[in-house]
């Protein structure tokens, strides 16, 4: 397609950020094994909150809603009568929470609120959930009861800093339609969805064999399915609205020398979306970041100079999740929360 014709629709660049900090990683690696990166993640907001503004990037902040506390006790005060019964008991982070530190200063591993106010303090940025608890909607003996009373205590949490939440990321990529008419009755109008290819469909975590996280791992690197870019419906059934997922952000590493073929596999992706009106979604965690941030922070820069230019020769956009619904479902609610002033604890 020639550089001066511009698709009917202009293409849209999504990125989402999964903001967990150890919640997402408390049964997998120790707050000290993970160190580096945790601390890390608290450097890196700003740093990406700061390019995100250069760039005039807006991005949703999928945040667990144990994050959203100051103190300890004002964390137990919201916990919900009603938690998972997972069949792996290592999966639901109750037990642990009496034991974490007492405040944000003291425990800068479980709690997030200042940065979560200087994401809030940012126009284009969406503050969105990914559950209360970092929760498991396909993992055994988890009920939909309990599923619906972690999404009510997120919502009150988020409330507390003058958030209304909008969209939602599932834990693990794990979801099902039960698990979404939940979050339409309780007012979410969009999700982020996986890949639409095999490789990518909801899984249980004893479902993540070696064989398919490797399957992710090459295609992250060498389009072993597609583009994954997609078009988006002219209207939904319903809400919430399935913004899918398209690429992973694998950050840098010193062992690792593919960076190149990855930055050359979105930016791709990137036109492709652009020439023919589709969205692109890309996403990843804030911690990913926080160990070599120079260099992970180049290479978005690499591509949003890419963006940049398909912005301009193709009108591409830049949306939220909650601005796509809003421009798809005709949703009239806010896409960024006007109200900026943090409710007094």
């Amino acid at each position: 397609m020639p550089l001066d014709r511009r698709p009917k629709t202009p293409g849209t660049f999504i990125i989402s950020l999964d903001f967990e900090l150890h919640w997402g990683m408390r049964h997998v690696k120790t707050a000290d094994e993970y160190r580096e990166n945790l601390i890390g993640a608290r450097r890196a907001v700003p740093a990406l909150l700061a390019v995100f503004t250069a760039y005039d990037i807006h991005a949703t902040w999928a945040t667990v809603g144990f994050l959203f506390f100051h103190r300890r006790s004002d964390l137990l005060r919201t916990l919900p009568t009603e938690q998972p019964d997972y069949t792996d008991q290592r999966l639901s982070p109750y037990a642990e929470v009496e034991a974490i530190g007492e405040d944000e200063n003291q425990d800068p591993f479980h709690f997030a609120r200042s940065l979560l106010e200087q994401i809030h303090g940012h126009e284009s940025q969406e503050i969105a959930s990914q559950t209360f608890s970092h929760y498991y909607c396909l993992e055994p003996k988890q009920s939909v009861s309990a599923f619906r009373a972690d999404l009510h205590a997120a919502k009150t949490a988020a409330s507390r800093l003058g958030v209304t939440l909008k969209s939602i990321v599932f834990p693990g990529n794990q979801y099902d339609e039960t698990h979404l008419t939940v979050c339409r009755e309780m007012g979410f109008t969009a999700f982020r969805g996986n890949p639409q290819s095999r490789l990518y469909r909801p899984r249980t975590g004893a479902e993540q064999t070696l064989w398919v996280r490797g399957a992710r791992l090459l295609d992250s690197y060498c389009n072993l399915s597609s583009h994954h870019c997609y078009a988006q419906p002219e209207k939904s059934d319903g809400v919430p609205l399935n913004v899918p997922a398209s690429h992973f952000l694998r950050a840098y590493s010193p062992i690792f020398s593919s960076q190149k073929l990855q930055e050359r596999r979105i930016m791709n992706a990137l036109t492709y979306a652009a020439q023919w009106g589709l969205t692109y979604h890309l996403w990843w965690h804030p911690h990913n970041f926080g160990k070599h941030l120079g260099k992970n922070i180049g290479m978005l820069r690499r591509i949003l100079d890419h963006f940049q230019k398909l912005r301009k020769a193709y009108g591409m956009q830049s949306n939220n999740m909650a601005e796509s619904a809003v421009q798809i479902l005709g949703c009239h609610e806010h896409t960024v929360n006007e109200d900026r002033t943090a409710v007094v604890e």
